[in-house]
């Protein structure tokens, strides 16, 4: 009998334990909590892949609870840590030194040639080189993580869509509140606040972008593994993709669906047109007799797709960064062969800038790498995804790089964990292949390309 009970007096003395900090010390318990969290993510290996995905794609790096950096430096040097703490805990003394995933440092190699050429000082450096590489860390843990179990990336991409289910209900009540819970009052600026958002949802990110960016990759990942009941987290993700109003994430959705579509041995079933009929009528259906907000979330991405032939301020600022961008890059031979310096970009803001109020980026992921390190970077950046894209023949793999090849042309995505964590989750499910797994590594055998 005493043996009996002494499991439900240590859970009952916990409790009450719990129940007094809580009401004594608050902010201790919470810290005391995250603090459990923490150690219970990192004490395996496969837990701590998930935990640097979710700190990828759901710490918002909009907001500063009190970090001792930028938020952004924050969270990419936590996950090269975390990622270094898996190769850590995978060391094998017999195992090769090289691997596939050391493919990932080629581009901030290659940008730091570059940025000696054009050398602007230390400090311009590491931060036009950090993003780099701490991305090329997780890459390369992950990609070795792959071709040791094949199976985790695609683990991986059905746990983080199935995440977006309860992130799209936040977004739900963003929209319909028009605030954003906790990321309103640690914003480090107005812009990344509900009321710079004008009603544009953001999840957990703290920009819609970025949320869009999330949405398009749980859409990507629950359509191309098809896991148990896989239409959910898709209806969710689509959901949370139309309040996110992102139309960077819609154009790459729709070039991620093409494929899906193009992939399919049956490109017309009577099934499919009955579905497609079926959502043609309860789609116009909603939008004549709906509720009220069904019917404001529609004229909100109405608004959202016009004008976008220029008259829009949007559209407007990409074409006249656009411009300012191919003069700056245009500039000389040297300016187009090394570019102009590691953060040239951000000084060009901060010095000339575009007075339009808008974010001071030249949103173009592709000029800003070239303005910055030159033609010699852009080219194996552009390398890298199309070897990402080919070698493999997951379907999932080639939705999310060609997503996220489309979207990054309207953003820069070096700052945003979340949007790189989409193409590191793709390389991820390249390299678990299972036809590749066992091939050689890239210096010292040959590659077997599959056909598109």
């Amino acid at each position: 009998m005493v043996t009996a009970v002494k499991p439900f007096a240590g859970a009952g003395a916990l409790a009450l334990a719990t129940g007094a900090l809580l009401g004594w010390r608050p902010l201790l318990a919470a810290a005391l909590a995250l603090a459990a969290l923490v150690a219970y993510g990192l004490s395996t290996v496969e837990r701590l892949n998930y935990a640097l995905f979710a700190l990828l794609f759901l710490v918002p790096v909009t907001v500063d609870p009190g970090y001792p950096l930028n938020p952004v430096w924050t969270v990419l040097l936590v996950a090269a840590a975390i990622a270094l703490l898996g190769r850590v805990r995978r060391l094998e003394p017999d195992a090769p030194a090289l691997s596939l995933g050391m493919l990932a440092f080629a581009v901030p190699a290659v940008c730091l040639c570059a940025a000696l050429l054009r050398w602007s000082g230390p400090k311009d450096l590491v931060a036009g080189l950090l993003p780099l590489s701490c991305y090329a860390v997780v890459t390369w843990h992950l990609v070795a993580e792959a071709r040791r179990d094949p199976g985790l990336p695609e683990r991986l991409a059905r746990a983080f869509a199935w995440v977006g289910v309860p992130v799209a209900a936040l977004a739900v009540y963003q929209r319909v509140t028009g605030t954003w819970p906790v990321l309103d009052q640690w914003a480090t600026s107005f812009a990344f606040t509900s009321g710079a958002g004008f009603g544009r949802s953001v999840g957990t990110m703290g920009h819609p972008i970025v949320y869009g960016t999330f949405c398009m990759a749980g859409m990507c990942a629950a359509l191309g593994t098809r896991g148990r009941a896989w239409q959910v987290p898709f209806a969710a993700g689509a959901l949370g993709l139309v309040l996110s109003g992102s139309r960077s994430s819609w154009l790459g959705m729709a070039a991620a669906l093409g494929m899906w579509y193009l992939a399919q041995p049956r490109k017309l079933t009577r099934r499919g047109l009955y579905l497609l009929g079926a959502a043609v009528v309860a789609g116009g259906g909603l939008v004549a007799f709906g509720p009220r907000p069904v019917r404001s979330t529609v004229a909100f991405v109405a608004s959202r797709l016009t004008d976008l032939g220029g008259s829009s301020s949007s559209a407007t600022a990409r074409y006249r960064r656009t411009s300012a961008a191919w003069s700056g890059i245009r500039h000389s031979a040297a300016t187009v062969l090394a570019g102009r310096g590691p953060e040239a970009h951000t000084r060009f803001f901060q010095q000339i800038g575009i007075g339009d109020g808008l974010g001071q980026a030249f949103d173009n992921s592709y000029l800003t790498l070239w303005y910055d390190f030159g033609v010699l970077a852009l080219l194996v950046f552009v390398a890298a995804l199309a070897l990402v894209f080919l070698r493999t023949r997951s379907l999932t793999a080639r939705m999310l790089v060609l997503a996220f090849v489309v979207q990054i042309w309207f953003f820069d995505f070096y700052l945003w964990p979340a949007a790189a964590a989409t193409l590191i989750l793709a390389t991820a499910l390249a390299a678990a292949d299972p036809v590749r797994a066992a091939d050689p590594l890239p210096l010292a055998g040959r590659y077997r390309w599959s056909a598109a």
